[in-house]
């Protein structure tokens, strides 16, 4: 089952990952009323589905009448066979650089992949084509679990002087993905605003079907698509 970014990312602020304060919106008219309450926002099509920003449902709005207009063109639209019903006004952020990470159910290992990277902002698969020695890989094994100063002095190669605020990223977005029982979840991008602090800004997250109560769970903070 996957989810809607709105519900990925109250999976992330429950593990304790810094996400922005959005609000949903259903009409034009409540987005404008999000963006006097936010300011200067991004308007996000909520779908379970990706491509939201090349299929036209991502738009920044610096006023209110604006991110009305912006939710009057998204809302209706048919992104990957999904109708957007929803959409979710973000306030814009100061972003210094973008990153990516994720845990996923690994089918070689038949256990939990952790991947980061300090280029985000793509997909996995061109950030694996573009930039290969730019891609972390860990192995979790379940029943030891995350080993945080391997982890640590692996993060470390990559991003010595953030290396202790992404490592605790990346054992928080573990917790998260242990407790929504998780297939993936993909914060991309994660970003480091300029001054300094770590955000999420998008989450894809992909839920065992059979995982009923904590969907359930997750259904009421956003909306799952089989």
């Amino acid at each position: 089952m996957n989810f809607t970014e709105h519900a990925g990312k109250a999976a992330l602020r429950a593990a304790g990952i810094p996400v922005p304060d959005g609000l949903i919106a259903r009409t034009p008219e409540e987005a404008a009323d999000a963006a006097r309450k936010i300011g200067k926002c991004v308007v996000k099509a909520q779908v379970p589905t990706g491509k939201r920003g090349k299929a036209g449902g991502i738009k920044l709005a610096g006023t209110p009448d604006e991110a009305a207009a912006h939710a009057r063109t998204i809302l209706g639209m048919t992104i990957g066979e999904h109708i957007v019903e929803t959409v979710l006004i973000d306030p814009q952020v100061n972003i210094a650089r973008e990153m990516y990470a994720a845990i996923l159910n690994d089918p070689e290992t038949q256990g939990p992949l952790l991947l980061f990277s300090p280029e985000g902002g793509m997909d996995i698969e061109e950030i694996a084509d573009a930039h290969p020695d730019a891609l972390l890989q860990i192995p979790i094994n379940i029943l030891k679990g995350l080993d945080e100063e391997s982890l640590a002095a692996a993060v470390r190669r990559y991003d010595p002087p953030a290396a202790g605020a992404i490592t605790d990223i990346l054992v928080k977005l573990y917790d998260a993905y242990r407790a929504s029982d998780a297939e993936l979840i993909e914060i991309n991008p994660l970003v480091q605003m300029r001054d300094g602090h770590f955000i999420a800004l998008d989450c894809k997250l992909t839920v065992d079907d059979s995982a009923l109560p904590r969907q359930e769970a997750l259904a009421r903070t956003g909306s799952p698509d089989k």
